[in-house]
């Protein structure tokens, strides 16, 4: 038992020397000059004119809000630069309506019958399930390569639930949801910036 104990500590403690070791992938290349960061949306998958406008409007107060601040760089949104900038391609889109809503519905009533039925007869472990649909925005943020390690961002889904939500609050639900992750993926890439200045 105790050779036991003295193995699970032992390789506890290599695994976290060995993963406390290894440098993480760094997004900006180290001599990378950042005047401004020009971020690009990519928007010519999202169908929805109402959703297309609600995340114009809030990026745009967002760059306002971080430009009146004080950084170390300027942020411009869809100037058309390819150089020194974030694409932020929008890469599918769905948003909850009547079907999703009736089907989500069903499939939760069905869930939740079986795990009453179960619970009714004595089963001694009852299943059930709930299903609810969540709108979803998944998004492919890229840097250009004069100022990227060439590491790209992973694909990111932005979702939000959106059962029996009306379109106009899963838009202003999911375009908020979008602006945040802006904000952290800028906020990282700032942190990052001071620190190999």
């Amino acid at each position: 038992m105790r050779r036991t104990v003295h193995f699970v500590i032992s390789l506890v403690c290599f695994v976290f020397v060995c993963t406390s070791c290894s440098q993480p992938k760094l997004l900006l290349k180290p001599k990378a000059t950042i005047d401004t960061l020009h971020l690009e949306l990519d928007l010519k998958l999202v169908q929805q004119y109402e959703y297309r406008q609600a995340l114009i409007k809030k990026m745009t107060k967002f760059v306002e809000v971080y430009n009146s601040e004080q950084h170390p760089f300027k942020l411009s949104l869809n100037s058309g630069a390819t150089t020194t900038s974030c694409q932020l391609k929008v890469v599918r889109v769905k948003f909850i309506g009547t079907k999703e809503n009736i089907i989500g519905t069903a499939i939760s009533i069905a869930g939740l019958s079986t795990a009453t039925i179960l619970t009714a007869t004595g089963f001694a472990v009852p299943f059930g399930w709930v299903y609810i649909p969540s709108a979803r925005t998944s998004l492919q943020p890229t840097l250009s390569s004069d100022i990227s390690e060439g590491v790209n961002f992973q694909r990111v889904g932005i979702s939000s639930i959106g059962m029996y939500r009306p379109l106009s609050k899963q838009i202003d639900k999911q375009s908020t949801k979008f602006v945040k992750y802006i904000v952290t993926m800028v906020q990282g890439l700032e942190a990052e910036y001071v620190k190999t200045r």
